[in-house]
């Protein structure tokens, strides 16, 4: 009876444990470095940085390529025909937090004036679907997504714009350079069904994943194949998959007749070496921006990388084509550079920050706003261009804010930390 009793005991101990199975905040700062802190350096070999010669800079025969395609962006009626009635129509794809970071871009998007009138950004992004899912255009996935574009009134062919964040769930490998390698491939076989689909798609833009560290091996309702350290090798997968995009790898041909792929660049890069701050500040609390579980983020986490995404597809080069209303693009890309502001002092000890404004034009009015990391905003103002603008804050708590600095010439964004 006793030995009846024990292994009951342990068979419960078995099924219950997943169910308290929690993050781990001391899986911290584990030594890698984000690709975009590594121009110039190495990891096991290969060099950093998000594009080809160690730089986060697209290479100008790149950029010039994706200028020629979101040149050709305009809103389209249902049947991919041009009308000055038609829609641009953006498609969100991934899973579980590319979904909740892509709605929270979608929230910004909507509240921010110079977003073009004739764009339409739909979040197809459906939790548990790893990228292994998504390799015919029979799977369930795109029957879904096809679903949505036709419940919100639009058409495939309306599509020409995709953001991508996704990792095949289903492989636990972790070498190096064959894991990342291995990814790309299969984000190739996941472009070919998006080109099929969305005949007129011009671009496709991807983001890496964020960090991982924290989640719990033993929660059996992680697969292995989100865990560290395959978080951090999704950016290498990315940066391998747009440097054959660049060379003209066979399979991931983009233009001309022959293209098997629509045309692939960076967006933003979301991986920090959890709490340890990027050179561009950016960074992972444990304690606030993820979830229990340790791979989804929580509230803030979510507002903080869909802040990332708006940073980046309001600043860019070749979004601004498309996202923007097309009467500032003359003005954007003439001039603005995808540049973030520079807050100091930060962390923010006292009631006063400046902003360096030197991407804006002397004496052009600046509105800025500041928001805390759950998306209220606690502060707005304006003020005109120069050096350096210094703000009076109002009392605020200690938490993540972040400012955006929006003007005629464009807009850049920042996060900031308040501490009292």
């Amino acid at each position: 009876m006793a030995k009846i009793k024990f292994l009951f005991s342990v068979l419960l101990i078995g099924f219950i444990f997943p169910m308290y199975a929690q993050k781990d905040c001391s899986n911290d700062n584990l030594g890698k470095i984000p690709l975009t802190d590594l121009t110039g350096g190495f990891f096991n070999g290969v060099q950093g940085g998000l594009y080809p010669g160690g730089t986060n800079e697209r290479p100008e025969a790149h950029l010039s390529q994706c200028i020629d395609k979101v040149l050709q962006i305009q809103p389209l009626d249902i049947n991919g025909v041009p009308s000055e009635n038609g829609k641009v129509v953006m498609v969100g794809i991934g899973a579980s937090n590319p979904m909740t970071e892509f709605q929270k871009f979608i929230e910004l998007s909507s509240a921010y004036a110079p977003v073009n009138d004739n764009l339409s950004i739909v979040n197809a992004c459906i939790g548990g679907q790893g990228i292994q899912k998504m390799f015919n255009i029979s799977d369930n996935y795109w029957t879904s997504v096809l679903g949505k574009l036709d419940s919100e009134g639009f058409s495939p062919e309306q599509v020409q714009v995709i953001w991508i964040e996704q990792d095949n769930t289903n492989s636990f490998d972790t070498t190096f350079p064959s894991a990342p390698n291995a990814l790309a491939d299969d984000f190739q076989l996941l472009l070919v069904v998006i080109k099929t689909l969305f005949p007129n798609v011009q671009i496709t833009y991807v983001t890496a994943r964020a960090y991982a560290g924290y989640a719990d091996p033993i929660d059996l309702d992680i697969s292995g194949g989100l865990l560290y350290p395959r978080d951090y090798l999704n950016g290498w997968a990315l940066k391998f998959l747009v440097e054959k995009i660049i060379t003209h790898a066979p399979g991931y041909e983009s233009a001309g007749p022959s293209a098997q792929v629509p045309l692939v660049t960076w967006g933003s890069y979301h991986w920090t070496d959890g709490s340890t701050p990027r050179l561009d500040g950016l960074y992972l609390d444990c304690e606030i921006d993820v979830s229990p579980d340790g791979l989804h983020l929580a509230g803030p986490g979510e507002t903080k990388m869909g802040q990332q995404l708006f940073n980046f597809f309001s600043t860019d080069t070749t979004a601004m084509y498309w996202y923007l209303e097309p009467k500032l693009v003359g003005i954007n890309n003439n001039a603005f550079k995808n540049t973030a502001l520079q807050v100091y002092p930060n962390p923010v000890r006292g009631d006063v920050i400046n902003f360096n404004a030197g991407n804006f034009i002397v004496n052009e009015t600046i509105k800025y706003t500041i928001a805390s990391a759950s998306g209220s905003i606690v502060f707005a103002d304006e003020t005109k261009g120069q050096e350096s603008i210094e703000i009076t804050l109002p009392e605020m708590a200690s938490g993540i804010y972040f400012i955006t600095a929006t003007a005629a010439s464009g807009s850049a964004s920042a996060t900031f930390v308040v501490t009292r």
